[in-house]
């Protein structure tokens, strides 16, 4: 299912919100996609799907420099802040109007280490493994659109196309309940155009330089895992989430083969 107007609405305004933070803060998760097909002209071949929860990645400091805190700026907009968790609580921002969640993420680095970091006063982020990667390799996406009547022309980053894959690739055997939505997210860049189709096996190919080699078997062997033939659970569950014409049978066996295509150019094969 497409994002809905409201959707849409939600994401707008928090972008107009978290503007003083933009040059420094990434959009991930189920908008990066969105974003690209609708501000930075990379067409998709098939459905987008619907999103609702705004994920965005922080520096694990974030100075003020005379702004107001992320979370006095939300605050003042109207946001509730709402605590999760017993050990280690994780704040996320809420609005009922139109409905909104926003979670901070921060890079855990070396050891695993606490749950959740302060990142800057009143904004405690959670702290997970290679959200460094879509931090520090971004691309800049233009937002010209119109929120309550007024226009809007800001700057957001988000993840590269590798950069948003690899990630995702790498946490997938950590995401049980969202590896489908994963799975489509990246079949639907991977096969978005020729243009990405080998652009991006040469950027993941240049990020596994860029760090630790482990990740990059970690990442072949956990797509491996779910697409070894065209009825493993990998196309089944890219299926599940696919709302085009392909009938259901032709849709795995495309998505079985576009994975496998995807991994044999990784290998250089």
């Amino acid at each position: 299912m497409e994002a809905s107007k409201a959707d849409l609405l939600s994401l707008l305004k928090a972008i107009e919100v978290l503007a003083p933070y933009l040059d420094e803060i990434v959009i991930v998760g189920g908008w990066v996609p969105f974003l690209y097909r609708r501000y930075g002209q990379m067409p998709s071949r098939h459905p987008s799907l619907r999103t609702m929860d705004i994920d965005v990645v922080v520096p694990r400091h974030v100075e003020e420099r005379g702004r107001p805190t992320i979370d006095e700026l939300l605050s003042s907009a109207g946001y509730k802040a709402r605590f999760y968790g017993s050990d280690v609580p994780v704040v996320k921002y809420e609005l009922t109007s139109p409905v909104t969640e926003i979670e901070f993420l921060t890079p855990e680095v070396g050891r695993p280490g606490k749950a959740a970091l302060a990142v800057q006063h009143g904004l405690t982020t959670q702290a997970l493994r290679y959200l460094q990667i879509l931090l520090e390799n971004t691309r800049k996406i233009e937002v010209n659109d119109t929120i309550c009547g007024s226009a809007l022309n800001l700057v957001v980053r988000v993840p590269s196309p590798g950069a948003f894959i690899y990630q995702k690739g790498l946490t997938l055997s950590h995401r049980h309940s969202k590896v489908s939505k994963d799975l489509y997210y990246i079949f639907n860049l991977i096969d978005s155009s020729k243009e990405l189709r080998d652009s991006i096996p040469v950027e993941i190919n240049s990020l596994q330089s860029q760090y630790s080699a482990g990740w990059f078997r970690s990442f072949i062997r956990n797509l491996n895992k779910y697409f070894p033939e065209s009825g493993a659970e990998g196309p089944a569950l890219v299926a599940t989430q696919y709302s085009g014409p392909m009938p259901a049978e032709t849709f795995r066996n495309y998505a079985y083969r576009t994975f496998r295509d995807f991994i044999q150019a990784l290998r250089g094969k």
